[in-house]
């Protein structure tokens, strides 16, 4: 049988296909339960062409999350307008959703998860990544009122401890998750921005 060969229009989109099956499904019946079989029939693909993009479920994962982030940058590109910087509260509106937004593939994952993902997320360089990213400077510069002196490693912490809170729910209270993140964002936006 002769290998098909997509275009780069249809790669994209056969991945975008796969991406929203996969949230989807991760979404409602967990990381556990959401099989490579699953994936496909939802997204109405074969199993071979899952295997053309990713070599394991653990890969698709990480370009999912890759996925995510470059769609999150374009959602702040759009909010920005062409501006250099977004109000405060604009600004504090893109961090709340950015903890609690539907499509963050981390806060279906479950502890177990994170561990199993681990070994290939930082053999793609995925932990790297993230303790050397700029998008945490970036983000304190886009929006107005920040601390010229705002440390980003403390930035990210707070967001990191936000989204533990909302990933690792069912280890938690769950009937005050929501207080104790607000009270973690309250902390955040008195410590970045300016008095």
């Amino acid at each position: 049988m002769p290998i098909r060969v997509f275009s780069e229009e249809e790669k994209t989109e056969l991945q975008e296909k796969m991406f929203e099956a996969g949230l989807k499904l991760i979404r409602e019946f967990g990381l556990t339960h959401t099989t490579i079989t699953k994936i496909t029939q939802y997204a109405g693909i074969g199993k071979s062409t899952f295997y053309n993009f990713f070599e394991s479920k653990e890969m698709f994962v990480i370009e999912l999350i890759r996925y995510e982030r470059r769609k999150a940058m374009e959602m702040i590109k759009t909010l920005l307008a062409g501006r250099k910087r977004m109000t405060k509260e604009e600004g504090k509106k893109l961090l709340y959703m950015i903890i609690y937004h539907q499509d963050s593939v981390y806060q279906y994952l479950t502890e177990e998860d994170v561990k199993s993902l681990y070994p290939a997320m930082e053999k793609e360089g995925l932990i790297e990544d993230d303790l050397n990213s700029d998008i945490p400077q970036y983000l304190l510069d886009i929006i107005e009122g920040t601390r010229e002196d705002a440390n980003s490693k403390v930035f990210v912490n707070f967001l990191r401890m936000m989204a533990i809170c909302v990933a690792q729910k069912e280890s938690l209270h769950q009937d005050v998750i929501k207080q104790n993140i607000d009270m973690i964002f309250d902390t955040m936006f008195d410590y970045i921005f300016k008095m």
